[in-house]
């Protein structure tokens, strides 16, 4: 009797077991965090994804008067073409608000086959705070992949990252791509929490990371068309069948021209970023005139959003000359 009993024991706990198992693989849990981040070293990044690169030394920090973010870095995409780099605590994690949506856009590029695939709003991906920015999309709306990467990069509507993300896998294996395609680039001190960025514990990554990303982006000629562009209408097809149009402008000031970018310095994208906690971010992708040279720059926690624009242009200033 005391032996059927135990193994009554025995087999229940197995059972127990198993269930916590498979509970554990089924979803992902936004409150978990990957604690054994690889430490950023000096020889890390020497091959793999960023092999091309400079790496940042960070026991010789190049500074630049005049820039109050928290942390910056700017280098051009290819070693081999330019030495010129400057950064301040590139390493350091930090929150990015809608910097984030770099990596939404690229897992979007990636795993999209057709740009022009209709995907459709639901209730849950317009269900967003009043203030934080949006592309005024409403649940049942229908419109092509394409132009919900434009409310996501033109706008950057928070509500197009969570119908991107919703509709191409759903938004928990989403934002585990996400992470994956972090790791896959050697953005070792990044973990993705959502994909628009808005202010997580769990949200953050580095200057040197965004750059990662950033180059990687570089590969998709829809991104820079993108992001350089001042304005775009959306053809929006509403759930009672009725079509409508909505209209977007660009949240970088270069882009609308309300600040102008250093002289003889183009620019080819950008992502701009701003919450509280985050601050003002600004992410660009410029190209020397006279030299041809490509240069990505990332400034994070900039004091002010013009402040991150003037960050970016003290940072660009030596190329442009």
């Amino acid at each position: 009797m005391k032996k059927k009993v135990k193994n009554i024991i025995f087999i229940f706990l197995i059972g127990l077991f198993l269930v916590s198992c498979i509970n554990r693989s089924e979803s992902y849990d936004k409150s978990r965090i990957i604690s054994n981040f690889h430490k950023a070293n000096l020889n890390t990044f020497a091959t793999g994804a960023a092999k091309n690169i400079l790496v940042p030394d960070i026991s010789n920090e190049v500074l630049v008067d005049n820039i109050g973010a928290d942390a910056y870095y700017i280098a051009s995409t290819n070693r081999f073409s330019s030495n010129y780099t400057k950064f301040h605590n590139p390493y350091k994690r930090m929150p990015i608000a809608s910097i984030t949506k770099l990596m939404t856009a690229l897992v979007v590029f990636e795993n999209c086959k057709d740009l022009d695939e209709k995907y459709y709003v639901t209730t849950e991906s317009v269900d967003l705070e009043r203030d934080v920015s949006k592309a005024n999309l409403k649940p049942g709306d229908e419109l092509s992949v394409r132009d919900l990467l434009y409310g996501l990069l033109v706008p950057s509507g928070n509500d197009a990252a969570l119908a991107l993300a919703e509709n191409l896998s759903g938004l928990d294996n989403f934002i585990i791509m996400m992470n994956n395609e972090a790791e896959r680039l050697g953005a070792t001190n990044t973990h993705f929490a959502n994909p628009h960025g808005l202010d997580s514990e769990y949200h953050f990554s580095t200057a040197y990371d965004l750059f990662l990303i950033m180059r990687e982006l570089l590969k998709y000629d829809e991104f820079k068309k993108m992001t350089t562009t001042k304005e775009y209408t959306a053809h929006i097809k509403a759930s009672d069948g009725s079509e409508r149009t909505e209209k977007w402008l660009n949240t970088n000031y270069f882009v609308t021209e309300e600040l102008l970018l250093s002289q003889n310095v183009e620019l080819l994208a950008g992502k701009t970023g701003n919450t509280t906690v985050a601050g003002s971010c600004l992410a660009l992708l410029t190209r020397d005139k006279k030299t041809g040279v490509e240069y990505i720059s990332i400034v994070l926690n900039a004091k002010s959003k013009r402040n991150s624009y003037y960050n970016s242009n003290a940072l660009l200033a030596p190329i442009s000359k």
